[in-house]
């Protein structure tokens, strides 16, 4: 499996047209001939190879030309995607808003410099805390989409109603609301970060600046203090001293003692060593860093934009893709376990994943795995499972499920997938125990309780939800629906 790496509009333009795809199974909003001619025009230049970089190519291509076809159709559909895009202004009016702020700030000050009520006080111990929590974040895993685009999609709702005489359109657009969250999540968070740290630098500096230009232009400032901590010198001799010691080894200016503090309490005096002790120290533990940090993630972002991970060969519908543009034929491989499917079920099955899988889909139904023989078997038949496309592990409703062998085999066939691209389905077919069930009062009870058993040891073993499904008494659409939903899912992760 190769990675495939996209620049940001791309990269856009694919997750939107796989979306869109997706949920458009009938082709009501790219017909079957938008998706021919797109193919057709991302092999112009030559047929994917076995390289993510050819294969990003052709996906690349054959998602610009559909999005061509799509656009002019459907006016609302651009105004909801140039939503996806991340807000250039906050680039500037965050920083601008938070220079202006910063300047404006020494009035709270009055006419005279309190050297305990200094803004620069309540913003140090904030970007104290952000330093800490930057730390804890580095070492946590995020899940998810980045906040921000959350924001967005909910900002893209009221769209959603100009959408609604499509309803895959809709459906396509709310799914890549969802899926461009997560892959624009660490280009967003890498964004942001430059624009707040670059916001704070300006921050600190609007107060700096602000109290230098007020000192230039009065006659003389002054600082001093008073209130509640008076007889506390000693006390605040020493937080002074451990604040501005840097400062005071740059500047060369002495550190406050508890008899010039004892001196200036409601006092004053001319405020030129105060302010440069906090300018110095805003400098050396705010705008620096807070510089540094903006600039590492402005160069992070510019890296992510030109080159973003996006479904490569791993993802069902770019495998789809491909087998359809090479006319490659791919393999379902059907393992039931303790249970043999009656001919009839076994038709039915072939024929539900045919559907959902295409034309060029070849569908094996393999010999049943007997009960408490899984171990041997995956022992034998490892190579077997990474070799298709498609993976279905066939169980019987009628049967108990439990941990020990059902899950175990639903668990290692899982383990054997892991990272291998191939996808897994896990299928419990309800045909005998309803037909056993048939005409009880408490039938329907019974195969709910059944079904929630299920659920609970397959989902337990491997995260992923089984289908129930009647292969011999359940209707043709709800099946195939049932199992195209199944099959969609992101295949085993690494």
């Amino acid at each position: 499996m190769s990675t495939i790496r996209l620049p940001e509009e791309n990269a856009r333009d694919l997750m939107l047209v796989r979306a869109i795809e997706s949920e458009d199974r009938d082709g009501a909003v790219l017909t079957r001939e938008d998706r021919q001619f797109a193919t057709a025009a991302g092999l112009r230049d030559g047929a994917p190879d076995k390289v993510g970089k050819g294969t990003g190519r052709f996906l690349e291509r054959r998602s610009a030309v559909a999005l061509e076809r799509l656009l002019p159709r459907f006016p609302a559909l651009r105004r909801a995607y140039s939503l996806s895009r991340w807000p250039r202004w906050l680039n500037w009016a965050v920083p601008l808003a938070a220079l202006a702020v910063g300047f404006l700030s020494h009035e709270l000050d009055g006419e005279k410099l309190n050297i305990l009520a200094f803004p620069l006080l309540g913003m140090l111990a904030w970007n104290a805390f952000v330093y800490g929590w930057l730390l804890v974040e580095s070492v946590r895993h995020r899940r998810g989409g980045h906040p921000l685009l959350a924001t967005l999609e909910k900002l893209g709702r009221p769209f959603a109603p100009r959408l609604s005489s499509q309803p895959s359109l809709e459906r396509g657009m709310a799914r890549f609301a969802r899926d461009w969250a997560v892959t624009a999540g660490p280009l967003t968070d890498a964004r942001a970060k430059r624009t707040f740290h670059l916001g704070a630098a300006l921050f600190a500096l609007g107060i700096i600046g602000g109290m230098l230009i007020r000192a230039r232009y009065t006659a003389e400032y002054r600082a001093g203090w008073s209130g509640t901590w008076s007889g506390a010198e000693n006390e605040i001799s020493a937080f002074l001293s451990v604040l501005f010691a840097p400062a005071s080894w740059v500047t060369g200016i002495p550190l406050p003692t508890p008899e010039r503090l004892r001196a200036l309490r409601g006092g004053a005096e001319n405020a030129g060593d105060w302010l440069l002790l906090w300018a110095t120290t805003a400098t050396l533990f705010v705008i620096g860093p807070r510089l540094v940090l903006a600039g590492w993630s402005a160069v992070r972002a510019a890296a992510l934009a030109r080159r973003m991970s996006v479904p490569g060969e791993e993802d069902f519908y770019v495998r789809t893709l491909l087998r359809s543009a090479l006319g490659r034929a791919g393999e379902a491989l059907v393992v039931p376990y303790a249970t043999t499917p009656s001919p009839a079920a076994r038709e039915r099955l072939e024929r539900l994943l045919g559907q959902a899988l295409g034309e060029n889909m070849r569908v094996v139904v393999d010999q049943p795995v007997p009960y408490g023989a899984e171990e041997d078997w995956l022992a034998a038949n490892r190579a077997r499972l990474t070799a298709a496309d498609q993976l279905v592990l066939l169980f019987s409703l009628s049967s108990t499920p439990e941990e020990e062998n059902h899950g175990a085999f639903a668990r290692e066939a899982a383990a054997a997938l892991r990272g291998g691209g191939a996808g897994l389905t896990l299928l419990v077919d309800d045909s005998g125990l309803r037909e056993r069930l048939r005409g009880q009062g408490s039938g329907q009870r019974r195969l709910e309780e059944r079904a929630t058993a299920w659920r609970q040891v397959l989902a337990g073993s491997t995260g992923l939800d089984p289908v129930i499904l009647s292969l011999e008494l359940g209707e043709e659409e709800v099946g195939a629906r049932l199992l195209e939903r199944a099959l969609l899912r992101t295949p085993v992760p690494a």
